[in-house]
């Protein structure tokens, strides 16, 4: 019989099953090939959004901001009432004091996933990224993120905002 030497050896002790952590047995192998599922379907849920036509979205609300059409952009916009657009617009035109306002857009990348919201709700997205030249800075400095979502029985704008690169190098898809 082997005695438990507490100078050398840790105690062996064994939990009962709820805490448990390691995967062990059919049904934890089964937990684990679950939430692997689980976790996988989930982020490709974006799919359900059409990416040309969130694409059209995206791009349209790009160009109203390179026109100077700041209204009309923040009629794009999930969740904004008629009656909101002009403080909609303040906040959007202070993001332009980050990077300056963009003079046109050329499309860089995109990318799905979900937006979750601090009411757990949670919507199938899809984000694009543009470069832009702006009233501040040359194209290749400052970029900007548009996220995209269905709203009812459209699709909206849900963030928007201006990127800048602090340090390290530009990712290849942003070149």
């Amino acid at each position: 019989m082997r005695r438990y030497n507490p100078a050398v050896e840790l105690p062996l002790i064994q939990y009962p099953l709820k805490y448990r952590f390691g995967v062990t047995g059919t049904r934890g192998i089964s937990l684990c090939i679950l939430s692997c599922f689980l976790a996988l379907t989930g982020c490709k849920s974006g799919r359900s959004i059409d990416r040309t036509a969130a694409k059209q979205v995206s791009d349209a609300f790009m160009n109203y901001l390179a026109s100077d059409r700041v209204s009309e952009a923040v009629g794009k916009m999930e969740g904004v009432q008629a009656s909101d657009r002009a403080q909609f617009e303040v906040q959007v035109r202070k993001l332009f004091d980050y990077c300056g306002r963009p003079l046109d857009s050329e499309f860089k990348h995109d990318e799905i996933g979900l937006k979750l919201y601090p009411s757990g709700q949670q919507k199938p997205m899809r984000k694009f990224y543009y470069a832009a030249d702006t009233t501040r800075y040359r194209k290749g400095v400052c970029f900007f993120g548009v996220e995209v979502v269905p709203d009812q029985n459209e699709l909206k704008v849900t963030t928007f905002g201006p990127l800048m690169l602090q340090s390290g190098q530009l990712p290849d898809y942003l070149r």
